[in-house]
């Protein structure tokens, strides 16, 4: 009998640890698959901000969603820093209503599959009914996911 129990747990050991391995392989499948997209170009690149600074004049909940990692962290130049959740909902409930954005002097800076993105942040918009001309810098990371999109991981905005 205590041999079958000893027979027993090591064969349940044996069960978990391949499970273990299992993942493990599955996980480095994935950034495999990753790896192998082709380099993104910067041309790639400055349509990602394009449509994310669009986005910002036009912003829907289902678009923004697309557009953003889960685990975003968006800073702004007034020192508010907010989750996905908390920038979406500002952005299309909040005070601000951006009728144009623009980002000129922009550099990008690729590595793999993480994008570093540079520009000052051209944009008009009403708050309260008044109209404000924003001019901040900016620089923006994002990174590739696993279906080959562009997400914005992080943001951070910073007085000029």
């Amino acid at each position: 009998m205590k041999n079958q129990v000893l027979i027993f747990m090591l064969i349940i050991t044996l069960f978990f640890v391949g499970c273990k391995q299992q993942e493990k392989k599955s996980k480095a499948q994935e950034i495999e698959n990753i790896d192998t997209l082709p380099e993104p170009s910067k041309i790639e690149i400055e349509k990602v901000v394009e449509h994310f600074n669009a986005a910002m004049v036009n912003p829907t909940k289902e678009v923004l969603e697309s557009l953003c990692s889960d685990g975003l962290t968006y800073g702004h130049s007034s020192g508010l820093i907010q989750n996905k959740e908390e920038f979406i909902n500002d952005l299309i409930n909040g005070p601000f209503d951006f009728s144009s954005v623009s980002a000129p002097e922009q550099t990008i800076h690729l590595t793999g599959n993480t994008v570093v993105v540079r520009h000052i942040f051209l944009a008009a918009a009403t708050k309260e009914g008044e109209l404000l001309e924003i001019r901040i810098g900016n620089i923006q990371v994002y990174r590739r996911a696993k279906d080959g999109s562009w997400k914005l991981f992080a943001r951070q905005a910073y007085k000029l």
